[in-house]
C-alpha cells in the first residue's frame, strides 16, 4: 500500500530555500563570511571570509529531510562533483559543500550542518581510517550513523576539515496556536 504524503506540494522546494538560507546565515553571522545566493548549475552561494576576499568559494548546499526509518546520510554523486567543480573553475572559486539535515535519532528533533571544502571530502574519503565518509564510483557518501544507534557525530565534530553547526527543536506540547 503506498503512503499517502500530506505535505505541501512545494516541500521540497522550501526545504531547499530554507537550507540555502540555512547555509547563507551561518556563514554570514557564524563564521564571519561575506555570502551571497547565486541561482547557478552546480553551485547555490558564493561565499568569501571578510578578513580575505583573495579567496572566493562556489558552495552547494543539499538538504534532507531524514525520517526515523532510514540511515543518516547523503550520496554526494559524481554529477553534483562534476558540476561543481566545473562552476567553482569557471569562475575562479574554490568548491564547497553544505549537508544541511534534520533528523529526530537523538529522541529530538535537530538541523545538523556539516560544511566543508570539496577536496578535503575527497581526502577524507580516502582515508581507511576515518569512517563517516566513503568513496565509490559514483561520488562519495557522507553518513552519520551505523546500525540502529552507533552513531559518528564525534568523529565529525572532532574533525578539523568539517564544520558542524546543530539546533534542536522545543516543542511547547500544551500550546495549540495552530
Amino acid at each position: 500500500m503506498k503512503q499517502v504524503c500530506n505535505k505541501d506540494k512545494r516541500w521540497a522546494k522550501q526545504f531547499g530555500d530554507f537550507s540555502e538560507s540555512l547555509t547563507m546565515y551561518v556563514l554570514g553571522q557564524l563564521k564571519n563570511m561575506k555570502v551571497a545566493l547565486i541561482d547557478h548549475v552546480g553551485a547555490d552561494l558564493i561565499a568569501t571570509k571578510l578578513e580575505d576576499t583573495s579567496v572566493r568559494y562556489a558552495i552547494s548546499v543539499k538538504g534532507r529531510n531524514i525520517p526515523e526509518s532510514e540511515s543518516k546520510s547523503f550520496n554526494f554523486s559524481q554529477d553534483n562533483i562534476s558540476k561543481l567543480e566545473q562552476t567553482a573553475k569557471e569562475f575562479g572559486m574554490v568548491p564547497a559543500v553544505s549537508f544541511v539535515f534534520v533528523d529526530d535519532m537523538e529522541g529530538v528533533k535537530k538541523i545538523r550542518m556539516f560544511v566543508a571544502v570539496l577536496s578535503d571530502l575527497k581526502c577524507l574519503s580516502d582515508d581507511g581510517e576515518v569512517g563517516f565518509i566513503n568513496w565509490s564510483s559514483d561520488g562519495f557518501s557522507l553518513r552519520y550513523t551505523e546500525g540502529k544507534n552507533a552513531h559518528r557525530l564525534t568523529e565529525i565534530k572532532d574533525c578539523n576539515k568539517i564544520a558542524y553547526f546543530e539546533m534542536q527543536f522545543n516543542f511547547l506540547t500544551d500550546v495549540d496556536v495552530f
